[in-house]
């Protein structure tokens, strides 16, 4: 069922994925790194995606009717390192990362390490092009061992084992508190997906709390955050993490690179209440 509803939510980003961007890469730089947002898809979804909003709440912040539905992958430069987090949908299906690429001056044989949140297919779909190879020559791929024996293992997800087929060799597994590269500790995040990750990148005097789909819907799960989704594996475990990451971000004024957040999808957070304000990083 879970799965259904993904596929669900991914056609209806797909239904615009193939137009023309919605809006170009752009960089920001923190400390020793340079953070590129990369805009892949975008989309609207229905509201009653959401779990546990009211009525009266979904016309406070969606008097439409519709969800605004964003997918970004971030690129980010690391002295030594050139690291894509999460890969988009992939070109066969419409996704724009190769784009957003080009954009920032990458090619893909440039990208040395691949850092996957979890395994939904618009956050690993662009490891294959669109001939059905491997999108990225020479990088190293990275998930969380948990999240790959869930999708190989109890899902059997087929196309989960094509992708990583490809990059038999330079896959690799982490668990949580792990570096799979210096500056990177893996974080859990897991709610969403049982594997689900956040990483806290460090650099130079420079940090970022990159948190995939913590948030797929900021403008009620920031205010509201105990409002989950119906793709949430475990839809109670998952806003605990969202307040755990949070908070993390909140205290230590560390900005946040989320998957679903609007461009450019770099904020800052505070806490406000008991939920959360959102301001830009400049």
């Amino acid at each position: 069922m879970m799965l259904r509803i993904v596929c669900v939510f991914v056609a209806m980003l797909l239904c615009l994925a193939g137009s023309e961007a919605w809006g170009g890469m752009s960089s920001v730089k923190l400390g020793g790194m340079e953070v590129c947002s990369l805009p892949d898809a975008e989309g609207e979804s229905p509201t009653s995606l959401l779990i546990g909003a009211t009525e009266e709440q979904l016309a406070q912040f969606f008097p439409r009717g519709k969800l605004p539905s964003q997918i970004l992958a971030f690129l980010v430069k690391l002295p030594g390192h050139t690291v894509l987090f999460d890969a988009g949908l992939g070109a066969a299906k419409g996704g724009k990362v190769m784009e957003g690429l080009r954009e920032a001056g990458v090619a893909p044989s440039d990208v040395s390490a691949i850092l996957l949140t979890h395994l939904h297919g618009d956050h690993y779909g662009g490891l294959t092009d669109a001939e059905g190879r491997a999108a990225f020559p020479r990088a190293e791929v990275w998930v969380s061992r948990v999240e790959k024996d869930w999708w190989l293992n109890e899902k059997k997800d087929e196309n989960v084992r094509k992708a990583f087929a490809l990059y038999e060799g330079r896959l690799h597994t982490f668990e949580s508190g792990d570096s799979p590269l210096p500056g990177v500790t893996a974080l859990d995040a897991s709610g969403h997906t049982p594997g689900h990750t956040a990483f806290h990148v460090r650099a130079e005097g420079g940090e970022l709390l990159v948190v995939g789909d913590l948030l797929h819907f900021a403008d009620i799960q920031l205010p509201l955050p105990q409002i989950a989704v119906t793709y949430d594996v475990d839809p109670v475990k998952a806003p605990e993490a969202r307040r755990r990451i949070l908070n993390m971000a909140a205290e230590g004024g560390i900005p946040v690179a989320g998957m679903h957040f609007t461009l450019p999808g770099l904020w800052r957070v505070a806490k406000d209440g008991d939920g959360y304000a959102k301001s830009p990083v400049k």
